[in-house]
């Protein structure tokens, strides 16, 4: 039987200066799941129990906003399996599921419903908390551990009460993840962002109304390619070394934080479900103490995940490193590490570069996204320096993120930068060229 996943760990240095007081070395842990469903052998596909919550404010008439989600509710309910399990709640003021888990294979009533959505008396308000429970309530109803179980969110504007939705996303996060999309440019992207990152599941950011279709393609397509659940990277340090700060490197970049690394010296990393194939990976960067020279294991990493009708499963892999007293052989870099590193590096500056400009100091975010813009020409990453061009242009031009036109340019830098670039062999090759 095929191994259903691997996991690696990989650093950006075999070799290590025995001498330096506090050496910088990054370490990428990542797992993969192999392909062909609950086995990674040709098994069956797990069922979906997704909860979709559609924002039918005032607003989703704009640019025929609440048409291009009817269109892709139509698709979805044409692309359930039988076994599948899909509410659909909308909200404005108030909250109203109008198709329940099981009628999603009643093709007229779906379709009936979704097109008498503007009937609705809701409101025209934005409560996306209220959606966000209702949808929670109909997931629940069908919650089992050998599904995907997801509630997917669409809106398109601000919403009152931030803090319940991050809340109720927190609180049902071990038994459901949450995708989040934003159309436009009027919702807050730091809120949809961090309701999906907190809960393992996915940010779309829609600057065309008529993609909303392709997303949800997007969305359905990467939940069919699940074969693994509930991913988490446990990793135990070596006495006297220390982590600086963590990233989450595939498939998104965003930050896990400085850890607290208790007296155990463990740190535990969710990565949540792995689509068959795209790595999920944590970037971490770790300070070593000086040693003598000699192989030195630096950490011991455990995977846990698991597979669905089956149970949970581990992975382990040791980091180890070579301590030298040879200059020249710690200078050797693992090129497709760094390449991540730079990733991140370049995410980090988008991100500084926006606060800054928040601020008003547009001298400094210019300077910043230049130094990014550097950075992707140097990867050969077009499209993340198209959109942080684009972004730097729009900041020269207007001196503000408050334009239209400059939101929009920044929520698509913002997707393009955090998505990550995965290198192909031939681009890999030449970097290790280089060095």
């Amino acid at each position: 039987m095929a191994e259903p996943l691997t996991f690696q760990a990989l650093s950006s240095r075999d070799y290590v200066l025995s001498s330096a007081e506090n050496f910088v070395l990054y370490v990428l842990l990542e797992a993969i799941a192999s392909g062909g469903g609950v086995n990674g052998a040709g098994g069956p596909r797990i069922p979906l129990n997704l909860g979709l919550v559609i924002d039918r404010s005032g607003s989703m008439y704009d640019e025929r906003r609440l048409e291009f989600v009817i269109e892709a509710v139509k698709f979805l309910a044409e692309s359930a399996a039988p076994d599948d399990k899909v509410a659909v709640v909308a909200f404005a003021d108030k909250a109203q599921v109008i198709v329940k888990p099981d009628e999603i294979h009643d093709k007229g009533a779906v379709r009936r419903a979704i097109e008498d959505i503007d009937l609705l008396e809701i409101g025209g308000g934005t409560q996306m908390a209220l959606g966000m429970r209702a949808a929670i309530e109909q997931v629940n109803q069908n919650l089992a551990g050998n599904r995907l179980n997801r509630v997917l969110v669409l809106t398109d504007g601000q919403t009152y009460e931030e803090t319940a939705c991050i809340d109720l996303a927190n609180q049902h996060k071990e038994q459901m993840s949450f995708s989040a999309m934003g159309v436009g440019v009027d919702f807050n992207e730091k809120l949809l962002m961090r309701i999906a990152q907190d809960s393992h599941g996915k940010y779309h950011f829609i600057g065309n109304p008529s993609e909303i279709p392709g997303i949800f393609d997007d969305e359905l397509q990467g939940l069919r390619a699940v074969t693994m659940r509930s991913g988490r990277i446990e990793v135990t340090l070596s006495q006297g070394v220390q982590v600086r700060e963590a990233f989450r490197a595939s498939p998104e970049i965003y930050s896990l934080g400085t850890p607290l690394v208790p007296e155990d010296r463990k740190v535990t990393y969710d990565i949540g479900d792995l689509e068959a194939g795209v790595p999920g990976s944590v970037l971490m960067t770790l300070v070593l103490p000086p040693r003598k020279p000699g192989t030195v294991r630096i950490a011991q990493s455990t995977f846990h995940y698991e597979v669905p009708g089956v149970g949970e499963r581990t992975a382990n892999v040791d980091v180890t490193v070579e301590y030298t007293l040879d200059r020249t052989l710690t200078s050797k870099v693992n090129a497709r590490v760094m390449n991540l590193v730079d990733q991140v590096s370049i995410a980090k500056l988008q991100a500084k570069a926006e606060e800054e400009l928040k601020a008003g100091n547009v001298d400094r975010a210019t300077r910043l996204l230049s130094n990014a813009i550097q950075g992707t020409q140097r990867l050969g990453n077009v499209k993340a320096t198209q959109a942080l061009v684009g972004l730097m242009d729009q900041v020269k031009k207007t001196q503000t993120l408050q334009t239209k036109a400059a939101k929009t340019t920044l929520l698509q830098a913002q997707a393009v930068v955090r998505k990550t670039q995965m290198l192909d062999p031939e681009a890999l090759k030449e970097l290790q060229k280089d060095e």
